[in-house]
């Protein structure tokens, strides 16, 4: 028991204790981490804020102030030059000595372009290396002999031998010493000297007697690779990446030696590499991007404008007739895809998210509509369709309705369906248990119609089988975003942007929502749950134009703030805010196709106005700083007047923001900073948070909002009459079908 209390114990001890280091209530650790946010926040605030107050404006590079002050160092006005240039060289970079250049980890792009150009040269150096050594063994140059001595030893001959192998006879030249760091400076302008040995070349490649081994070796001097040392005194290998620090330190637990982090360089590049790396930002902005692209190539552009889109064409209609069709569409201001495809694509849409009463009562109504329906056949042979009464003209088509004098098989009397029958359809065959209910709506779609009867009844006329030997020229289209069904044709549904159905004969067999919707199938058909919209949506964009909104608010905004607040803490409060605001927009405007990350952006700001707050003693201007972020809310809320952008989602997701940012931040009070103080305000945040997000869910899924006409001008202003139109597609004229 004892030892089971131990196990059961200790990852709950761990998680308490990583808990706590995230949200900087750690008692251990609290100095260091304190310390190593207030140094994030300083850059933060010169990045964003602007100046820091005299009191507070210490050096962004760590342990500056900890340097012993040298006697130059003391005077304001000398500055020294870059290591390595040449002191009256005008165009060198001078900087004071208070105030050091800050230090910053290299950009994401720049490391993968390293990356890139280091194995193509490692690549060419390699390839190299296998040429020269083919080429050898071709040469007549050296003895076989010889050159399999040199490949066993590793050494690789060559022409330029007597350049890199020639020894010295032990004189001496001055060089100049290293250039000593850039944090000390010496009292005299003279260099420093030092002397080396330099070795006298002979003159041939062949070595003078004593020069042919090494000192201590046994290998031949002119047949063996160059050893590490000596590449490293010829060559200054500044580019070698000195810090074992990052993804590898944290997996096999690796770190520096002791004597390599007592040496006062290696301490402050490491110190000054705190900042946390923008991975999240960089990975968003290139999903968003690609994901834009996609659905470009897949779907094309809409009809670009601020107002309706008027099409107009004669379109072959179930009357077998060129008939003028005219419809209206909303344009995409943004240059982007239609209203229905955004939805295909996983666009914040009510109706796709939970059973929508509106909609389920129009479905219901076109079912009852059906349910009067009968197979409409021309007299002439050309065709039938499925029809009422009205539709259905008697002069040259004859409509042919089951009933209590003429009833269908089995007596039903709901029917005809044009090309449907039960009698004669093999998969699903109308069998008991399994027969089809006298209720055309709740017929399934036949997959294998009979043939050996088929034959019989084209060659009989006006039988009770004669719905079954016309070609059927109508099948259901799914028009719009409303889930809208209509008997017609395949030219006038392609002409509407529908989605034809010729497998099926009536609109009950197909669920036109499920067109709407796309992504996922519903668990069941009848039941929208794609709740999930809530989090596609925030990677989707309208357009061009609002894509490139969404990349310069993270390429100036989040990207500053994931280098404070790290990758973890970004995503919560920018996913988090992002889903909590597209719920309270499918909420107050439902049949709305909102796509974007407004939501998400307001967060971000309410996360960057949470660090005015708390850095505002240390500010010199704080109220600049703070209109100029509530500047920018007003820009995002003015923005969000116009479709296709929503101010639901940036107010509520503001708020969200808000709390998340008090809540995950460590060191970020209401007032003077306290340890009890901020784990009794994490738990205010998140508590509310939470209540707030079960309050929003109640609202959508039991107390549902279907209509709120004053919702609809916070999110959009009717600059112009059509400005503000429903998304779904409007038929000027009814035409005959």
């Amino acid at each position: 028991m004892v030892d089971g209390k131990l196990l059961s114990d200790g990852p709950l001890q761990k998680l308490k204790k990583n808990a706590a280091i995230f949200f900087g209530v750690d008692a251990d650790s609290e100095n260091k981490e304190k310390n190593i946010w207030l140094g994030r926040r300083k850059r933060l605030a010169s990045r964003r804020y602007g100046e820091l107050k005299p009191e507070y404006r210490e050096a962004l590079t760590p342990n500056i102030d900890q340097r012993q002050p040298t006697p130059q160092s003391l005077q304001p006005d000398v500055c020294p030059t870059l290591p390595g240039r040449d002191d009256g060289d005008s165009s060198s970079p001078r900087w004071p000595l208070d105030q050091p250049p800050a230090r910053q980890k290299p950009s994401v792009a720049s490391m993968t372009f390293k990356g890139v150009a280091f194995l193509a040269a490692a690549l060419n150096k390699h390839r190299s290396r296998e040429s020269l050594s083919r080429g050898l063994r071709s040469t007549r140059s050296y003895s076989p002999s010889l050159v399999d001595g040199a490949a066993q030893t590793g050494g690789i001959p060559s022409d330029d031998d007597e350049v890199f192998f020639d020894r010295s006879s032990g004189a001496e030249t001055v060089l100049p010493a290293a250039p000593p760091p850039a944090d000390f400076v010496d009292s005299t302008s003279e260099p420093i000297l030092t002397t080396v040995p330099v070795r006298e070349r002979h003159g041939s490649w062949k070595r003078a007697a004593g020069e042919g081994r090494r000192e201590g070796t046994g290998s031949s001097v002119g047949l063996s690779r160059i050893s590490g040392i000596d590449l490293d005194m010829a060559h200054d290998n500044s580019d070698r990446r000195q810090f074992g620090q990052g993804i590898i330190h944290r997996l096999f637990g690796r770190s520096l030696k002791r004597s390599v982090m007592s040496r006062e360089p290696v301490k402050e590049v490491l110190e000054d590499l705190e900042d946390h790396r923008p991975f999240f930002t960089y990975w968003l902005s290139t999903v968003q991007i690609l994901i834009l692209a996609i659905s470009l190539v897949s779907y094309g552009f809409g009809p670009f404008g601020m107002d309706l889109h008027h099409q107009s064409s004669l379109v072959l209609v179930t009357s077998l007739s060129l008939q003028q069709v005219d419809f209206t569409e909303p344009a995409n201001f943004w240059l982007g895809p239609r209203a229905a495809d955004l939805i295909h694509l996983g666009a914040k849409f009510a109706p796709c998210m939970r059973r929508d009463a509106k909609i389920m009562k129009e479905i219901e109504k076109g079912r009852e509509k059906e349910r009067e329906t009968a197979c409409c056949i021309r007299n002439d042979d050309s065709g039938c369709v499925q029809s009422s009464k009205n539709d259905c003209s008697d002069t040259i088509s004859t409509w042919k309705k089951w009933g209590h004098a003429d009833s269908g098989p089995g007596g039903r009397i709901s029917g005809s369906v044009c090309g449907l029958d039960p009698k004669y359809c093999e998969a699903p065959a109308s069998v008991a248990p399994y027969e089809w209910p006298d209720d055309i709506t709740k017929w399934p779609i036949c997959r294998k119609t009979s043939t050996s009867s088929s034959l019989q009844r084209k060659s009989t006329k006006h039988t009770a089988a004669e719905h079954m030997a016309c070609e059927v020229i109508g099948h259901p289209c799914c028009i719009g975003i409303h889930a809208t069904c209509r008997i017609t044709t395949k030219e006038y549904c392609d002409f509407v942007h529908g989605h034809f159905h010729d497998e099926a004969s009536l609109c009950s067999q197909v669920s036109c929502l499920d067109d709407v919707c796309g992504m996922l199938p519903f668990i069941n058909s009848e039941v929208p749950d794609q709740f999930y919209r809530l989090l596609t949506s925030i990677f989707l964009h309208a357009g061009i134009i609002q894509l490139g909104i969404s990349l310069w608010i993270q390429w100036f905004l989040m990207r500053d703030l994931e280098k404070l607040t790290g990758t973890s803490r970004i995503i919560i409060i920018y996913i988090g805010s992002g889903v909590a605001g597209n719920l309270a927009s499918s909420i107050f405007v439902p049949y709305r196709a909102d796509v974007g990350p407004a939501g998400s952006q307001s967060g971000l700001l309410a996360c960057l106005i949470v660090e005015i707050l708390n850095m505002w003693p240390m500010l010199k201007h704080p109220y600049y700083a703070l209109f100029k972020h509530l500047l920018i809310a007003l820009c995002l809320f003015i923005i969000g007047v116009l479709p296709w952008f929503d101010n639901f989602s940036s107010f509520f997701g503001f708020i969200f923001g808000f709390l998340l940012s008090y809540a995950i931040l460590p060191f970020v009070s209401l007032g003077e900073y306290d340890r009890q103080k901020k784990i009794f305000l994490i738990w205010v945040c998140l508590v509310t948070t939470a209540f707030l997000f079960l309050l929003l869910v109640l609202f959508f899924y039991v107390i549902p909002v279907y209509d709120c006409e004053i919702c609809g001008y916070f999110n959009c202003l009717p600059l112009t009459r059509d400005f503000c139109s429903t998304q779904n597609i409007n038929f000027k004229r009814s035409d005959a079908v």
